[in-house]
């Protein structure tokens, strides 16, 4: 594999900002002559090994409380061979954790850099990835404005970008809040920016609900936070999209609400309301984000498997019982039901959840790292024991966070060994319990 170094004298100003990590963090830092597995991410660094790898190090490094050491080698090794995709790896982790301002300043060097200046036309690439890294520091630092112009610079070239549309709304309201009016530089902008206005005011068809925010968005569907002037409360608005005419994709929406109506619990989302006259159900809004972002906010982490456990295993027994299989558990259909630690979890997204007796062959369902065993190769149909295998994936992720799952859960053989993976000694006596819901043999899965 081709890995791509900056050309000489062409990174001071990267320079600059590498200097100002190693100085806040040389001082007291493990060396890699001290710590093998950090001598081993300084040669890996050396020999240009794929990013994969320096990511996987990174997250067993981190793990092991030698993340300091970790940055400095980082740091070290990207003077003397600058690689964008490792600048950007460095200025994640300065941002998420250790110094949200050197992160930023690092990622403001990338911009300067001829490769990334190069890829500004490519979706998804280090122009793309860097200013939307800048985008969200900022924003959550309190600088609206600046955080305006680097979601403005992908929506430029990326009108579809999800991200950096809600990180431009976001900002653009923290703006108004302050008296001020963001001025839109594009015209892309500004005709999107005029089609939301036009949804908000004309498309929903019932005077019930105020919309606001976007949430997110799939392909089909919308979601809003919105009010609820009946009951005078806010709530999740999930939107369809497609055409009225096209009476499958409106079936398939609409069973999600005839699952949900069926499901009692505290931990599954609650439908509210369903207007299929104007394509629309209500449900109960979660205001944490879903679980991969709570991660990621270090707001949960192993120590919150127990409860977080309990709280899922209790939604697949309401699902179930239900007569329904979720089919898709993953850390993203995982809401966080507040923005605070220990909140509540809600299972959502039931947008492939189909009763038990209608279940078919499990070719292209679900997520394939979250897949059990029997559904990879399409031998077996979706079951609730295929649920609970990717509720116990869900949860060794979150006991071994931040190191991330084995490479093997995310090939199409049907020969993982997953239940291997689990420490031994997980917190309130977790490891038995989820080694059972990771069992090769679907009749060996059970609920904690």
């Amino acid at each position: 594999m081709s890995i791509a170094l900056e050309p000489e004298g062409t990174t001071s100003v990267l320079d600059e900002a590498l200097v100002a990590v190693l100085d806040r963090f040389a001082v007291g830092a493990t060396l890699p002559e001290e710590y093998a597995p950090l001598a081993d991410l300084a040669a890996s660094l050396r020999r240009l090994v794929p990013l994969q790898l320096i990511e996987r190090q990174l997250r067993q490094l981190s793990h092991g409380g030698y993340l300091r050491g970790a940055i400095v080698a980082l740091a070290a090794d990207l003077r003397q061979r600058p690689r964008a995709d490792l600048a950007l790896l460095l200025a994640r982790e300065l941002i998420d954790a250790l110094a949200p301002l050197l992160g930023i300043a690092v990622a403001r060097a990338l911009l300067t850099l001829p490769s990334v200046d190069a890829s500004r036309n490519l979706l998804g690439g280090p122009f793309t990835v860097a200013n939307l890294i800048l985008g969200d520091a900022l924003l959550e630092a309190g600088d609206p404005g600046a955080a305006l112009r680097h979601f403005e610079a992908v929506l430029a070239v990326d009108i579809d970008n999800n991200q950096a549309l809600r990180g431009w709304r976001s900002a653009a309201r923290s703006l108004e809040s302050r008296g001020l009016s963001p001025r839109q530089r594009s015209r892309g902008l500004a005709l999107l920016d005029g089609l939301a206005e036009l949804e908000i005011a004309d498309g929903l068809g019932s005077d019930r609900y105020e919309l606001g925010r976007p949430l997110g968005r799939g392909r089909h569907a919308v979601v809003y936070q919105a009010f609820d002037r009946r009951v005078g409360r806010e709530v999740a608005l999930k939107r369809l999209l497609v055409g009225a005419g096209d009476r499958i994709l409106r079936a398939r929406f609409f069973d999600e609400a005839r699952t949900l109506a069926q499901v009692r619990s505290p931990f599954v989302v609650a439908l509210l309301d369903a207007q299929p006259e104007h394509a629309f159900i209500a449900l109960s809004l979660c205001r944490g984000g879903n679980l991969r972002l709570a991660l990621r906010r270090s707001l949960v982490g192993p120590a919150d498997l127990p409860r977080i456990g309990l709280e899922l295993a209790a939604a697949l027994r309401a699902v179930h019982a239900a007569g329904a299989i979720h089919r898709d558990v993953k850390p993203a259909n995982i809401l966080v039901r507040d923005r605070e630690p220990g909140a509540a979890i809600a299972l959502g997204d039931f947008g492939l959840a189909l009763p038990e007796s209608r279940q078919g062959p499990a070719r292209n369902v679900g997520t394939l790292r979250y897949l059990a065993p029997e559904l990879r190769q399409g031998r077996a149909r979706a079951s609730q024991a295929s649920d609970i295998f990717s509720a116990g994936v869900v949860l060794l992720e979150l006991a071994l966070a931040p190191t991330p799952l084995a490479e093997e859960f995310d090939r199409v053989s049907g020969d993982l060994d997953a239940a291997k993976h689990v420490p031994d000694a997980l917190p309130d006596g977790w490891t038995e319990p989820l080694r059972r819901m990771l069992a090769a043999d679907p009749a060996a899965r059970a609920l904690p």
